[in-house]
């Protein structure tokens, strides 16, 4: 009895570990290339958030800054002042931070 109670509690666990978030993060580096690093969000955080920071234009980008990380809330964040923008980028599924310049990004429900 005592194996089945422990497999039975071993499958809740291993299900519940399923359901979290996961989210790449890192703060305020240079590279997408330095924002790869996976990490398991808190049970209170419901989005993966990539704010990028730049100045330039397009590709052309002469000044970038990118941090990504778990957050309880989407943030809107998204301003232009000449060749300086920051902008703030939501998603709500596993990894799905990947980018630095992802699509639209969530609607705030």
């Amino acid at each position: 009895m005592k194996p089945s109670l422990l497999a039975a509690l071993a499958l809740i666990l291993c299900a519940a570990q399923a359901n979290a978030l996961h989210c790449y993060t890192c703060n305020w580096e240079q590279s997408n290339w330095n924002c790869l690093k996976a990490e398991k969000c808190s049970d209170k955080d419901e989005y993966c958030v990539t704010n990028v920071a730049s100045v330039g234009i397009g590709f052309l980008s002469l000044w970038k800054r990118i941090t990504k990380k778990c957050s309880e809330t989407c943030p809107h964040h998204n301003f232009s002042l000449g060749l300086a923008s920051y902008t703030s980028h939501c998603c709500q599924s596993f990894l799905c931070n990947l980018s630095a310049c992802p699509g639209p990004r969530l609607a705030r429900q």
